[in-house]
């Protein structure tokens, strides 16, 4: 056990509260903990941790189909989502700030618009443009998503719109070949993570419309593309959530976390 882990245990205990409640907090700590070796953040101390961490973790818990209101203590809370799907006028916003800044960024956060990619998928995304365009030649309709996925199981996306996700990936080529294959500049996947999240704050994607926002939208897009095509609603949920990687039994659950809003909207 790392002295982190260690540490983070011990405060739990030293918290107090019921039996339950501790064995509880304990395993929170140890999937913090586990989140942050596999990005390979060498922390030793509580006192090391920083926001950004926090900011990471909780979002790809949020992204997680086991994370419940009864894991996390809020039994009898709403689990409608409590972020919305970015508006079309901020994210025209978000893309002029992150195009002025830095184009790899830019090109990541348009095809994490296009195709409903968590951010850890859009970081990796230039792995896979050649094997998308390619696809998309062909007249492919669902596009497989390798690197960055949940678990390191591959999903299928749908494509929404053909045109412009082919515009965006043939952008984003010639910006990954010029940074040794990378969109996100940097020399690893934890700094590049810790780049993405910084500047996508910088572009204006924080509080409701965090990075996941561009992953709220193309779920909605996603429901309603499926409406369209004579798909009842249960059936629409189910095909988005195993667009988004959740299986087809998380429709109910996309539905209040990522739809919740979307017949307004």
């Amino acid at each position: 056990m790392s002295k982190l882990s260690s540490e983070m245990k011990a405060l739990a205990k030293k918290a107090g509260g019921s039996f339950k409640t501790v064995n509880d907090r304990i395993h929170i700590t140890k999937r913090f903990s586990e989140h942050l070796r596999a990005l390979n953040i060498q922390i030793q101390r509580v006192e090391q941790i920083k926001v950004r961490h926090i900011e990471c973790y909780i979002e790809e818990r949020l992204e997680h189909p086991r994370l419940t209101n009864k894991a996390l203590g809020l039994s009898g809370a709403s689990r409608n989502g409590t972020r919305r799907a970015i508006t079309p006028e901020h994210y025209q916003q978000v893309m002029e700030k992150a195009r002025a800044e830095d184009a790899g960024l830019a090109a990541a956060l348009e095809i994490a618009r296009l195709m409903g990619l968590r951010s850890q998928e859009a970081v990796q995304s230039s792995q896979s443009l050649k094997t998308w365009l390619k696809a998309i030649s062909r007249g492919e309709t669902r596009l497989k998503v390798v690197f960055g996925t949940k678990g390191g199981r591959p999903r299928y996306t749908t494509i929404l719109d053909a045109g412009a996700v082919r515009k965006s990936v043939e952008n984003a080529l010639p910006i990954a070949r010029q940074r040794n294959g990378r969109l996100i500049d940097k020399p690893d996947l934890k700094t590049a993570l810790e780049s993405w999240h910084k500047q996508a704050i910088k572009a204006g994607l924080k509080g409701e419309f965090s990075p996941h926002s561009l992953r709220y939208a193309w779920a909605q897009d996603a429901i309603h593309h499926y409406l369209a095509q004579g798909f009842s609603e249960k059936e629409s949920l189910a095909l988005t959530a195993t667009d988004l990687g959740h299986g087809d039994g998380r429709g109910r659950w996309v539905k209040q976390v990522y739809g919740y809003r979307w017949k307004e909207e």
